[in-house]
């Protein structure tokens, strides 16, 4: 692990909402007041993702994706997700998360999160879930030694690249679903040499990856624009020479995984 450790930063930035003047009208559906607790918050907005055919098209594509890791309960891990509590956008990442596991019959213990930004409404909320709330600010560099679904929508573009540094061998890299922004977009808006320099990880990757976009959400826009299923074909590293898989130290003498 890199001895320097990212910051949680997003790629949209995360701004907290401030407390508003209490009104006469009802509150709408993504509004979070005193009298409404995130768990109702959360509970309105994954009935709200649920109408039309949205959600059905994300689910079909998570079952095919998730069906290529051959894991019939694979771990999940959470990352970068914002204040749920507070954030519209962040609420219905959760939502759309907590669907994902309904559909794969996935316990919600089976889930770890982790963000600096998580307010104590965010804590309570995810304990009474029983996701598993991490502690530590590992830069999101974690080891993936069985399968595991990787959710990080609209993170910094270093996290990602620590994800896979962090993975970067042939055993460990096709045990990983990641639920992110589009990798091959960075490559396609940066073809230079300063980038693959920079993130030499998502250069060399992001043109073996296979990748599904979620349907456009004709009224999250914001909290699922840009998102993609994306994943290591079966067979696609068995080729590669060892160059591949040689990377530059990291800044401060950090040992490149391999």
């Amino acid at each position: 692990m890199a001895e320097n450790i990212t910051p949680f930063n997003y790629d949209t930035p995360f701004t907290p909402a401030r407390p508003r003047k209490k009104r006469k009208n009802k509150p709408g559906l993504h509004a979070t007041t005193n009298q409404t607790q995130p768990s109702e918050a959360l509970h309105r907005m994954r009935q709200y993702l649920l109408q039309g055919d949205w959600m059905l098209e994300c689910k079909q594509l998570l079952r095919e994706s998730v069906s290529l890791l051959q894991a019939s309960s694979p771990e999940v891990l959470c990352l970068g997700l914002g204040s749920p509590a507070s954030s519209r956008d962040a609420r219905a990442q959760l939502a759309f998360l907590l669907e994902a596991c309904d559909e794969m019959s996935l316990d919600y213990s089976k889930v770890s999160a982790y963000d600096p930004v998580f307010t104590p409404e965010d804590q309570q909320l995810l304990d009474d879930l029983e996701v598993q709330r991490l502690t530590e600010n590992r830069g999101a560099a974690y080891p993936f030694d069985t399968p595991t679904i990787v959710f990080m929508p609209h993170c910094d573009l270093q996290l990602y690249e620590n994800l896979l540094r962090e993975n970067w061998s042939r055993e460990r890299l096709p045990n990983l679903l990641l639920i992110a922004n589009r990798l091959s977009e960075y490559l396609d808006n940066h073809p230079s040499h300063k980038f693959s320099a920079d993130f030499p990880c998502i250069s060399q990757l992001a043109p073996l990856i296979s990748s599904h976009p979620l349907p456009q959400c004709p009224t999250q826009t914001t909290a699922f624009n840009n998102i993609a299923l994306q994943y290591i074909p079966s067979g696609s590293l068995e080729t590669l020479g060892s160059g591949f898989w040689d990377l530059p130290r990291l800044a401060g003498g950090a040992e490149t995984k391999t």
